[in-house]
């Protein structure tokens, strides 16, 4: 005779009900990420924190690329570790943050659960996203790319001819040959 389980049987607990019904899974996710909507919202950093690490970040970002081409990857890698780290502002060459400051402006704007920065320049002039600011900390997303450096004439002299005269040399070429139009009379050999 087979044994008689009695959990099977046993009345569940309220909460052991709400738990296992469809509407109480539903509640309780909606409870989890209830929670972390006033995480993010009460950890959002501050706009001069923000303003702070950006700066630093984009310090680290010059002195990183200093006329060197990254490719993606190296961009990501280096702002992972931005994260963690601050510039060193000893070895900061002055002329370059000068031109940085120059050219661009960085613009922080506030969200709901988050800040995200801007830098506008000439070429971004709506901005380029370069860091946002969640949980308390500033993820940068800044590429040398995005910043203007230097300014200059992106096309040469305006007033130039697009069709140059054509120089003649003045030395001795030799004659012109006599060319004369060419009448086909047949094939020679039939």
């Amino acid at each position: 005779m087979e044994q008689f389980n009695s959990n099977i049987y046993k009345k569940k607990t309220p909460w052991q009900e709400f738990s296992g019904s469809c509407l109480g899974k539903i509640v309780i996710l909606a409870v989890f990420i209830g929670i972390l909507v006033i995480a993010a919202a009460v950890s959002r950093p501050t706009e001069s924190m923000m303003r702070w690490q950006m700066e630093d970040n984009i310090m680290q970002c010059l002195h990183d690329n200093d006329s060197i081409e990254n490719d993606v990857i190296d961009d990501y890698v280096g702002n992972i570790g931005r994260i963690f780290s601050h510039a060193d502002t000893t070895d900061l060459n002055k002329e370059q943050w000068d031109t940085y400051q120059k050219l661009n402006r960085l613009e922080i704007y506030p969200h709901t659960l988050f800040r995200s920065a801007r830098i506008i320049n000439n070429i971004h002039p709506d901005g380029v996203r370069v860091g946002i600011g969640l949980f308390g900390i500033v993820i940068p997303t800044v590429k040398y790319s995005d910043l203007l450096m230097n300014t200059g004439a992106v096309r040469g002299d305006y007033n130039q001819r697009l069709i140059k005269d054509i120089v003649v040399p003045d030395e001795y070429v030799g004659e012109n040959p006599n060319v004369q139009p060419y009448h086909y009379k047949g094939n020679p050999d039939d």
